[in-house]
């Protein structure tokens, strides 16, 4: 019985991998070769699973193609939060899919999940670093969601800071090496269920 289960969820995870591929192929497009390439290496460089790295990858893709990015930009913008969630979970101890639903949340407009990881986004904030970027002229207009999203990436990178780099530099610690371990382990759980 247990055998029949293990094969079951090995055969589910393997499905549901198949699907998020898909997913990001449609996403990406020409660039999806590069996220792929990206989240096959994420058990062991952002302890996330191969899965986790494409859900989040895909998540992030959403709001960057929204603030009118592609290509070479969307990749950058997608990988570069996924990295962040990993960093933000190995700097709180929290799990990368809060802190995957926290920088997701913020770049939706709801800036309550992110103050968690030291984040504050503010109307003025926002307004300010839009202006910044060059991407208004004036901070007096209130800012589009699409405007609002690139503003909340620079304030997001700006108040991380102290925590980018941390799972990299805390890698050998008993908190990521059970997170790496884990995300191992699920992998290999797809790989069976692709070969059954």
């Amino acid at each position: 019985a247990m055998a029949v289960k293990i094969g079951i969820d090995a055969i589910k995870a393997a499905s549901d991998l198949s699907e998020t591929v898909s997913k990001v192929g449609v996403i990406f497009g020409d660039s999806a070769g590069k996220i792929n390439a990206f989240a096959a290496t994420a058990a062991t460089k952002l302890g996330q699973t191969k899965q986790q790295a494409l859900d989040a990858a895909a998540t992030f893709a959403t709001f960057g193609k929204s603030a009118g990015l592609s290509g070479d930009d969307l990749v950058k913008f997608s990988t570069g939060f996924t990295k962040l969630a990993s960093d933000l979970a190995s700097f709180n101890n929290t799990s990368p899919e809060q802190a995957i639903n926290a920088i997701g949340a913020a770049l939706r407009g709801e800036a309550e999940p992110l103050r968690a990881y030291g984040v504050l986004l503010d109307d003025a904030s926002m307004r300010q670093a839009a202006l910044e970027l060059g991407i208004v002229s004036t901070t007096k207009n209130a800012l589009t969601p699409q405007q609002k999203v690139l503003a909340a990436q620079e304030l997001i990178y700006r108040q991380t800071s102290a925590a980018q780099g941390d799972f990299e530099r805390t890698s050998g610690g008993l908190a990521n090496q059970t997170r790496i371990l884990t995300a191992q382990l699920e992998n290999a759980k797809t790989t069976i269920g692709d070969a059954l």
